[in-house]
C-alpha cells in the first residue's frame, strides 16, 4: 500500500471546512487513485474527484443542517491494486467547535 491520507473536517456553528491530502507515494508505481469520497451528513463533498490520479488535494465547505445534531463524517479512497480504506467519525452536535482527523501518516 503506497497511499497516504490527512483528513481534517472542523465544526465552527454550523460552518464545516474540509481539507484533504490523498495521494500515493511511490510515483513510479502504477498504482493511482480510483475513488476518493469524503461526505458530511451523507452528503458528498467531493463530487469533482476523477479517477486515475496520483494526488487530490483541496478543501471544501459545508453548512450544517442542525448543527445542534451529531453529523456522521465518512470517508473512503481505493486504487486499482486493489486497495481501500473506509472510516467514519462524527462531529458532536453538543459541541459548537469539533474536529475529525484520519491520518495514515
Amino acid at each position: 500500500m503506497a497511499v497516504q491520507y490527512k483528513i481534517r473536517v472542523s465544526k465552527d456553528g454550523a460552518n464545516v471546512m474540509a481539507e484533504f491530502d490523498v495521494r500515493v507515494t511511490d510515483m513510479l508505481s502504477p498504482e493511482l487513485l480510483s475513488d476518493f469520497r469524503l461526505s458530511v451528513e451523507g452528503v458528498n463533498l467531493v463530487p469533482d474527484f476523477l479517477p486515475g490520479q496520483k494526488a487530490f488535494v483541496g478543501s471544501r465547505a459545508h453548512v450544517l443542517e442542525n448543527p445542534k445534531q451529531d453529523a456522521p463524517v465518512t470517508f473512503n479512497v481505493s486504487t486499482n491494486v486493489p486497495w481501500s480504506a473506509d472510516l467514519a467519525d462524527t462531529l458532536r452536535g453538543e459541541k459548537y467547535r469539533d474536529d475529525v482527523d484520519f491520518d495514515s501518516r
